[in-house]
């Protein structure tokens, strides 16, 4: 009997022996702070991403004038020319060049046959109406966070792109044929060909001035 108490009393002073009670607090509390922490990581890696994801794409379009200025004016004809062509979440980027200057180097034309059509949200949340950039040398584009590629192709030599904010798909041939209601998230650069050629091509040095 005198043992049974010694043994019982020797358990109740251990300071290191935990209840069945305290450990369900402590798993209480803990899946709190996990639950708690969680969204907030989950929005950062999100946020890290996407900034990535634009880095990316401004890089390739650095990239696209650098390829440029080395080949006399001549653009890629495929971002695997490119250094930075995948993006953060393992998808290649895409191109679109203005069909003109698969031919021509930009210093020997003074416009292209491309355009882009922004559209953005009206009042009533639609996206039907957008404005036209004409002269537009190229497109780099990531698919964005949903691997799904909303920027149309080159239609008539034209490029459709939906604003952010818009829902819709521009380009079902990335969703199986089926047109998606998605928010645009693709993330996009474009050279107009006034910015490549101040960029890329060198000064005329020939003057029509008369003075000294």
């Amino acid at each position: 009997m005198s043992r049974i108490l010694g043994s019982t009393k020797k358990s109740a002073n251990n300071p290191l022996g935990f209840t069945m009670v305290e450990i369900a607090i402590v798993l209480v509390i803990v899946g709190i702070i996990l639950g708690t922490l969680a969204p907030m990581m989950i929005a950062m890696i999100k946020k890290d991403k996407l900034k990535s994801g634009r880095q990316v794409v401004e890089r390739a379009k650095d990239e696209i004038i650098g390829y440029a200025m080395i080949h006399n004016g001549k653009l890629p004809t495929s971002v695997n020319d490119l250094p930075h062509n995948v993006d953060p979440w393992g998808n290649r980027l895409f191109l679109i060049i203005s069909p003109d200057l698969a031919i021509n180097d930009v210093c020997s034309v003074n416009s292209t046959i491309m355009s882009a059509v922004f559209y953005s949200p009206s009042s009533s949340g639609s996206c039907t109406t957008g404005n036209v950039v004409s002269n537009i040398a190229c497109l780099v584009a990531s698919k964005g966070p949903d691997y799904n590629r909303q920027i149309s192709a080159l239609l008539s030599n034209q490029v459709g792109i939906l604003g952010y904010g818009c829902m819709g798909d521009l380009y079902p041939a990335d969703n199986g044929g089926l047109t998606s209601n998605r928010p645009f998230d693709d993330i996009y650069e474009y050279l107009s060909l006034a910015e490549l050629k101040a960029r890329v091509c060198q000064p005329s040095t020939n003057s029509t001035s008369s003075g000294p």
